[in-house]
């Protein structure tokens, strides 16, 4: 098959604020679920951390009700859609920088723009690659390459039953991706875990992709789609 990446993204195309969450690394943070409510409603503020902490290069962050918090990685192993939309719908998508606490002990995110996971997917319809699958060519390779997908140093976003999964399931949410048996020095590399969707035009639409590294988490939003 192959595979031709439909995104050229032009000078002139300047993303809009909501819009710059897609395809970014963000690194996952947790805090208090009511404490994020009012930063999401206040649309920037503080917001005191519950470890681990971890420091993202551009700014951006997922940040996670606490009594989700690593929990996360297990919701979408376990396939379990309820409890993943009620993450999604309570978290909140940060422009900001993580710092020492100014009121008091612990570390707090400064947010300088804050917005819901909804707002930015409503804000943004499309996805920050557009791959279309022809006859011939490396299909997971094409997406493994994806330079906005190296998140981590070394796991990857798809193995060929993570693919297939996606392919061919209506809504898939689990593992998309393991260290292969063979190669011993990567078995202690965690799995990435993917949440992906069929659209109405047969396209499939990787919404969510989280990567995970020693103790930290990367959250991808909309990272492919998928076209036949």
């Amino acid at each position: 098959m192959q595979l031709v990446n439909l995104t050229t993204p032009k000078p002139s195309q300047a993303p809009q604020p909501a819009q710059s969450f897609i395809g970014t690394a963000l690194v996952v943070l947790f805090a208090d679920g009511a404490q994020l409510e009012e930063v999401r409603r206040a649309g920037s503020g503080p917001i005191m951390l519950q470890p681990p902490f971890h420091v993202g290069e551009d700014d951006s962050y997922l940040v996670l009700p606490d009594d989700i918090g690593e929990e996360i990685v297990d919701i979408l192993r376990d396939a379990d859609a309820q409890l993943l939309h009620e993450a999604l719908r309570e978290a909140v998508l940060v422009v900001g920088q993580v710092g020492k606490n100014p009121a008091g002990r612990g570390m707090a995110l400064d947010a300088s723009m804050v917005c819901s996971i909804q707002a930015a997917l409503a804000a943004s319809p499309s996805y920050a690659a557009e791959l279309q699958i022809r006859a011939g060519s490396d299909v997971l390779r094409a997406l493994n390459t994806l330079p906005h997908l190296q998140c981590t140093t070394l796991s990857a976003l798809a193995d060929d039953a993570g693919l297939e999964a996606m392919l061919s399931e209506p809504e898939y949410i689990g593992t998309s991706w393991r260290a292969p048996q063979s190669v011993k020095a990567l078995q202690d590399i965690e799995p990435t875990q993917v949440w992906s969707r069929r659209q109405a035009d047969g396209s499939v639409g990787i919404e969510l992709a989280l990567f995970q590294e020693d103790d930290e988490l990367i959250a991808v939003l909309r990272p492919a789609r998928l076209r036949f």
